[in-house]
């Protein structure tokens, strides 16, 4: 409920002092009054919400009724009350009746500019498609195009195993015409790609992919399509998105965000045209979020680092809401069935393996800790890709050589994806101030924990060491990789996933929820509420500004349907937003 308040001041004549002095007293009556009134409207405040549950995520005042806003920043909490005594001419009032408030999500990994393209462009299907609709989908996108390329997704890695399809390139033929058609998997590491689209690139069987990547053969050994953290090689020969699909693309996942109740995320990967794309809508005044980009070290692949340019993008494309003192580096790939993170020991054997398979990384030790190092004392933290445990290791060696070399820096480099690690490096995360950047958007059964399981065994049961990380005191971090995993930037799935490891979806139906396993690996609601808010903010840098919603710090906040606090942990992923407001303006409203 919305309210208005006006405060006026009586004027009274002093008629028995004569008529000079009567004017000149009720002027100067007039003027302290009128004076008064503006002092009154000045002290009020632009926005007061009251007669709420607002969780602040501070320690000192964890829980408060009401809270005001002026300028964008929180000027006060505490009581409705008290609060309400704020108010002034002008301002807003709005009466929770009850509603549970709490700071803005801040999702610190997701790849947003990117994963607008994909909703708006991309010939789409869900990773749980059957062959019959992934035929469907493509021919229709043929039909539709009057392009050369027809680019989409997303497929599962174990799509080929339980299809029956010999030759994934013969299959795609037989349904994509004259088109070159290029699909991404669910992980956006490795592509599928028809015999035209294999030519263009100019992939042959003589063909050499790049570090750590793998053109896959049949039994004959020839070319079946299917390419293993090498997709860069075609990606080179598509036609570039413009700077308006970017722009559109990014317009196209803040309001995503907003409407789950994101105030901040951090693209995990960001190359010049998406850090742009940001640039540009801050600009405009249509940025209703806090952007952190790690900016794409592309050449990293080769063992090279071009500081300079990371320089040069971070100088230009720096704004008020984004932040471009970050940096990516990819180590290894992914440890489903595709087998290419690092791991220590060897995935399950398949037929044919002549060796063990420990999964490939794109850079050596050497390479990886001379990098981090020239990038940390040049100002960047950086995210490191490192989905195996043997690649976590080499991550955390890289850090510890950056914090010897560089007197100890204090920038929290995050390891990205570390859901393998091995028992003895987990306290190493505090020992060295790393973060260990989570995705519980992958915890609970889907095709592409299905595919971990088959390519681990047991091993792949024992995924996101959360509580034991948590408890040795490691900074965590949590994100929806967007559109990698998740299809849309939807935080609550997320959360829920995080406190019981059980996929929300069955509990949704009726049905008994599917644990994923490893239970006493969960959070409790609070623990999770904080890696989402001011944790995510911390991976921002911008803790000390939001993140949480105490006096001085920008109003980032959330209005939603239900208490978290009360809920069952089971119905988290029921969970609506009812207002966004981002720097004390309301951005979205269900």
């Amino acid at each position: 409920m919305v309210k208005q308040s006006f405060s006026g001041c009586p004027l009274v004549s002093k008629l028995a002092a004569g008529r000079i002095i009567a004017i000149i007293a009720a002027l100067l009556f007039l003027t302290g009054c009128e004076q008064k009134s503006i002092e009154e409207r000045a002290a009020g405040a632009d926005l007061i919400l009251k007669n709420g549950v607002i969780y602040t995520q501070d320690d000192i005042n964890p829980q408060v009724e009401a809270l005001a806003v002026t300028d964008g920043k929180i000027t006060a909490i505490g009581t409705s009350d008290a609060i309400s005594k704020r108010a002034g001419q002008n301002t807003k009032i709005v009466d929770l009746d009850g509603g549970f408030v709490m700071p803005g999500i801040n999702d610190g990994h997701s790849h947003p500019a990117w994963g607008g393209v994909v909703a708006l462009y991309y010939c789409l299907f869900p990773a749980t498609a059957s062959a019959d609709e992934v035929a469907a989908k493509i021919k229709g996108c043929v039909t539709k195009s009057d392009e050369l390329w027809v680019q989409g997704g997303l497929w599962t890695p174990n799509f080929f195993e339980e299809y029956d399809i010999d030759s994934p390139r013969a299959w795609l033929d037989d349904i994509s015409g004259d088109k070159a058609i290029v699909l991404k998997d669910d992980s956006g590491h490795n592509c599928w790609a028809n015999s035209k689209a294999l030519a263009v690139a100019g992939i042959d069987e003589l063909s050499e992919p790049p570090s750590g990547g793998i053109y896959e053969k049949t039994e004959t050994g020839d070319l079946n399509g299917l390419i293993q953290e090498a997709c860069g090689v075609i990606d080179a020969q598509l036609p570039q998105w413009t700077a308006e699909h970017y722009r559109e693309g990014a317009r196209y996942a803040v309001n995503n965000a907003n409407s789950y109740g994101l105030t901040g995320f951090k693209d995990a990967s960001s190359s010049e045209a998406e850090t742009s794309a940001y640039f540009e809508l801050d600009k405009a005044g249509a940025l209703s979020v806090n952007v952190a980009t790690c900016l794409h070290t592309p050449e990293m692949r080769h063992g090279e680092l071009n500081t300079a340019a990371l320089k040069q993008l971070r100088d230009d494309y720096a704004s008020t809401h984004v932040h471009t003192n970050f940096a990516k580096i990819f180590l290894d790939g992914v440890p489903t069935t595709a087998r290419t993170a690092a791991m220590i020991e060897p995935y399950i054997s398949n037929e044919g393996d002549a060796n063990a398979v420990y999964g490939p990384t794109h850079l050596t030790q050497n390479e990886l800790t001379d990098a981090l190092i020239e990038l940390d004392a040049h100002g960047f933290t950086v995210k490191i890709h490192t989905a195996g445990d043997r690649s976590v290791r080499m991550g955390l060696n890289a850090i510890e050589a950056a914090r010897e070399a560089n007197n100890a820096s204090s920038r929290r480099h995050e390891l990205g994806h570390a859901g393998f690690i091995a028992k003895e490096d987990i306290p190493r995360f505090a020992e060295l101030n790393a973060v260990a950047d989570l995705s519980p958007y992958l915890w609970f059964p889907s095709p592409i924990i299905n595919s971990v399981k088959k390519a681990l065994g047991a091993r792949g049961f024992e995924y996101w060491p959360s509580r034991d990380l948590l408890d040795s005191g490691a900074p965590l971090l949590a994100g929806s990789d967007w559109p990698s995993v998740s299809k849309d930037l939807n935080p609550w799935v997320g959360l829920e996933a995080m406190v019981t490891r059980q996929d929300p979806v069955p509990a949704k139906e009726g049905n008994t929820a599917k644990v994923h396993g490893w239970i006493d690996q969960s959070l409790t609601v609070k623990e999770a509420i904080k890696i989402f808010t001011i944790d995510g903010a911390r991976a921002l840098g911008l803790h000390e500004q939001t993140g949480s919603l105490v006096t001085g710090k920008s109003a980032d906040f959330i209005v939603l349907n239900h208490n978290l606090l009360e809920i069952p942990p089971e119905e988290i992923s029921d969970t609506e937003v009812q207002m966004t407001y981002f720097e004390g303006r309301q951005v979205y409203e269900k």
